[in-house]
């Protein structure tokens, strides 16, 4: 009885013990995983893979796998970098809010800089970086103050307000009509910034939480009223 307490407590402090950068590649492992089943595995062009393996000395499977595992956990790398800026330790909140935003145009010049917030109940943290220069230094800001874009000034006041207040849902529930809106009447529609919403909290089965934007969600929900 008393290892099967032990087990339990040990499990329990290892799931409680996982920093941003564990939780979010468990998070997003099968964003990889999908090119491990066998149904893509029999998707693949022969062709197409000898190509790679030709060129590369790897398969067009083995490609994928490998380029999606380092992007997610060079992410999460980065996360945790941050998050340790600012010197917070997850296993001291309940809950707590990352925004990040980027630029998703591809015309140049490019902008590859990256601004963003870590919420939590008493603070706000602002920060930005590039991650297109090698260890581009995060330098920390007021993420809240006036964009040069009126849009997503507008943008990031809304979600910073929902999240302090704890209508997390109402996110998900514009995440959804934005995914509608651009796949039907909007579809013309060209966003100009994406946001990734990161939420934590470890009360809950699903610890971490994430959403993804755009400030053009300003403009659907204008249209809708």
């Amino acid at each position: 009885m008393k290892k099967i307490v032990f087990i339990l407590i040990f499990a329990s402090s290892f799931v409680n013990g996982q920093d941003i950068k564990e939780l979010y590649i468990d998070k997003l492992k099968s964003s990889w995983e999908v090119y491990e089943s066998e149904t893509f595995t029999k998707s693949i062009d022969k062709k197409t893979d000898s190509l790679y393996r030709a060129v590369n000395g790897k398969g067009y499977k083995e490609n994928l796998l490998e380029n999606q595992k380092k992007s997610v956990t060079e992410r999460a790398k980065k996360l945790k970098e941050i998050i340790e800026l600012f010197k917070i330790k997850l296993t001291e909140f309940d809950s707590l809010a990352i925004i990040e935003q980027k630029s998703s145009n591809n015309s140049p010049p490019m902008d590859f800089t990256k601004k963003g917030a870590i919420l939590t109940k008493n603070s706000i943290y602002g920060f930005t970086y590039n991650p297109n220069i090698e260890n581009g230094k995060i330098k920390k800001t007021d993420y809240f103050k006036d964009s040069e874009n009126p849009t997503m000034n507008q943008a990031k006041q809304i979600i910073g307000n929902l999240i302090l207040r704890g209508k997390t849902n109402y996110l998900d529930t514009i995440a959804k009509v934005e995914s509608d809106m651009f796949a039907g009447p909007l579809k013309e529609l060209r966003p100009e910034i994406e946001i990734e919403v990161i939420l934590y909290n470890k009360n809950v089965k699903e610890k971490l939480r994430l959403i993804y934007l755009h400030e053009t969600f300003v403009q659907i929900m204008n249209q809708k009223k």
